[in-house]
């Protein structure tokens, strides 16, 4: 089971996974507790350990200046989470609901566990994209749990075309919203309020 930081608000209570970005930790997503509704939070840590510090949920390869990312490296990612989260939830006998979500490479990864079915009651996509490869899914998804993405038009890691692509191949799902904030490879303010208000809607 992957390593994890938790906060447990009731057996029966919705919960939050949050899957943290590249070169982060578990701890990272954590800090957002304070704004969010009063739900379950579990922050899973990624598996492979970077140089000096921090955690990857999969390798990326730099060819030509340009991120290559392997879809399978992240299928991989997506398997060892889902099996983390059915561990915890049987070792601390959670039964509500789980929601999923994550920032940048943890987005990445969520994106693929939507398209793998996940059953999540929401998802919630932060600064990531889905892959090129993956967008004639997305264009077939048929998916009613509420969805939120949101990027920085200021984006230096991941461009904002980038998420733009992912929307547009999205948008054709009920519960699907898109949101854009002035700001960098980041949070702000503004979008941690939407996301509280969100989650707010849909527990």
């Amino acid at each position: 089971m992957l390593k994890y930081v938790h906060h447990i608000h009731g057996p029966e209570s919705p919960t939050l996974v949050l899957l943290h970005g590249y070169g982060s930790n578990k701890e990272d997503l954590f800090g957002l507790k304070p704004y969010l509704p009063p739900l379950n939070l579990l922050c899973l840590e990624a598996p492979i350990a970077l140089q000096p510090y921090g955690f990857a949920w999969y390798p990326i390869q730099w060819e030509n200046g340009a991120k290559m990312i392997d879809s399978d490296d992240v299928l991989e990612a997506t398997e060892m989470v889902e099996s983390s989260i059915s561990q915890w939830k049987e070792q601390h006998g959670i039964l509500g609901k789980i929601l999923l979500g994550g920032f940048s490479q943890g987005a990445i990864t969520s994106i693929r566990m939507l398209l793998n079915g996940f059953q999540a009651e929401a998802f919630v996509l932060m600064s990531g994209y889905a892959l090129p490869e993956w967008m004639d899914e997305l264009k077939n998804l048929s998916n009613p749990a509420p969805i939120y993405q949101s990027h920085g038009t200021s984006d230096p890691v991941i461009p904002f075309s980038w998420a733009k692509a992912t929307a547009e191949n999205l948008s054709h799902l009920p519960s699907y919203s898109f949101h854009q904030y002035s700001m960098a490879h980041s949070l702000n303010a503004d979008c941690l309020k939407d996301i509280n208000d969100f989650l707010g809607q849909v527990l």
